[in-house]
């Protein structure tokens, strides 16, 4: 099973938010397998290089919530799950609107 990432019900790929806006991820993880979810470069995602990243660590069941404010650094960075072998299915990117 992947991780889906939704909003309002749909799956996507790209989150699009302003500078200086603040954004609440929800992860829910109801399958019973390790998943997180993390923002940053797509190097540190890929190589699961997620120490000081502002995220969710690794957990099993449940619902997670952490809040995230966009900056001009955000353009170009991406979320995505980095257990081994998710990042692939399981990433988008960061867009910053102007």
């Amino acid at each position: 099973m992947t991780l889906q990432i939704q909003r309002e019900g749909q799956q996507v790929t790209e989150i699009a938010l302003s500078e200086g806006q603040s954004y609440t991820f929800e992860i829910t993880n109801d399958g019973g397998l390790e998943h997180n979810f993390y923002i940053g470069t797509p190097e540190q995602l890929q190589s699961n290089d997620v120490a000081g990243l502002p995220g969710v660590p690794n957990f099993t069941d449940g619902t997670q919530t952490f809040e995230y404010m966009a900056t001009a650094e955000t353009a170009g960075l991406e979320f995505a799950c980095t257990v081994p072998g998710h990042y692939q299915p399981m990433h988008g990117t960061m867009v910053v609107e102007a």
